[in-house]
């Protein structure tokens, strides 16, 4: 039996900006001990503001506010989980009130994302974080 190449690794999706490694620390605030990329997706539309972007003052919010903003919503949907007395699955659903980086638009908007738990390039447990629609792409 052979078995297919992957056409990814992670790594390679990290080096090439496909993927985005949380911020050194702000995954530590939560807990999470397995390493946790965002996909390039979610990044740039919940975390990611373009420079010229005015949000208003009582809105503008600094990147890792957002990203930690963004791991919070992830952390609740895990103990929403564990105190229904259920185990978290691989593919975990949530949704996560953003602030949009769209002009003229203030209020918080929801988005579905997933954060997937799986195997990295080596075997590794990983947490990859994406949008509801899309899939890991080195599995």
């Amino acid at each position: 039996m052979t078995t297919a190449a992957r056409p990814y690794a992670r790594q390679q999706l990290i080096e090439t900006r496909q993927l985005i490694p949380a911020s050194d620390g702000i995954a530590d605030d939560f807990g999470f001990t397995l390493p946790v990329a965002y996909s390039l997706a979610v990044w740039s539309d919940a975390i990611f503001w373009p420079d010229n972007y005015a949000a208003p003052r009582e809105r503008a919010e600094q990147e890792w506010q957002r990203e930690w903003y963004l791991l919070l919503s992830l952390y609740d949907a895990i103990q929403q989980h564990r105190e229904d007395g259920r185990q978290p699955p691989a593919r975990l659903d949530f949704e996560h009130y953003r602030l949009p980086g769209e002009h003229g638009s203030i209020g918080p908007r929801p988005v579905r994302l997933a954060a997937e738990k799986g195997p990295g390039d080596h075997g590794e447990q990983v947490i990859t974080i994406m949008q509801s629609g899309q899939r890991v792409p080195w599995l």
